[in-house]
């Protein structure tokens, strides 16, 4: 006896899996614990059950995916598209957020550039430049902000003054410690 289908048109059709981010398996989130309030994910079955990858930034979810050795599938190139526009649009919020602000009440006036206290130092502290780079976070520390900006420089990093006023009354400060 043979079984026949409740439904023989549907065995015919192609099975499309799509959605609105144009990549099979995405999607995007509220998510709370995410500065922009928004994540990326990624839903898989691993033979077990499902799991799900994700990340404030798409391409970062795709290079988890990438690494898993799981497909990244674009169903549908213009959703796709948009779908990236819209996470280089949630990046910039994110960078605006997170960034260490422009701020006047930095302890420097020099973006990225910290007091740090130090008891064995002479004064007390050593300056600290601390930035996240695409290889991991780096810092630099020296005792004098004009030693810290001439390391930094020679290191093919950004010196932003966002406070010049204060900036300023530190080096004065400096020249007079010497």
């Amino acid at each position: 006896m043979s079984i026949e289908s409740v439904f023989p048109e549907l065995e015919q059709q192609k099975t499309v899996k799509q959605n609105k981010w144009g990549i099979l398996d995405v999607c995007l989130t509220k998510c709370d614990n995410v500065t922009t309030g928004y994540q990326w994910k990624y839903s898989y079955f691993d033979g077990v059950k499902i799991k799900v990858l994700s990340s404030y930034d798409l391409i970062k979810l795709r290079q988890k995916v990438d690494n898993r050795g799981l497909p990244w599938t674009i169903t549908d190139s213009k959703l796709a598209i948009d779908s990236y526009k819209l996470n280089k649009d949630l990046l910039e919020k994110h960078d605006s957020l997170t960034r260490y602000k422009d701020r006047e009440n930095s302890s420097s006036g020099v973006r990225y550039v910290y007091r740090t206290p130090d008891k064995g130092s002479r004064r007390g502290f050593y300056w600290i430049y601390v930035n996240n780079h695409h290889e991991g976070q780096k810092s630099y520390t020296s005792n004098s902000l004009l030693r810290l900006k001439e390391r930094i420089e020679s290191e093919g990093l950004k010196w932003t003054v966002v406070n010049q006023k204060l900036y300023k009354k530190l080096l004065n400060q400096e020249k007079d410690f010497v």
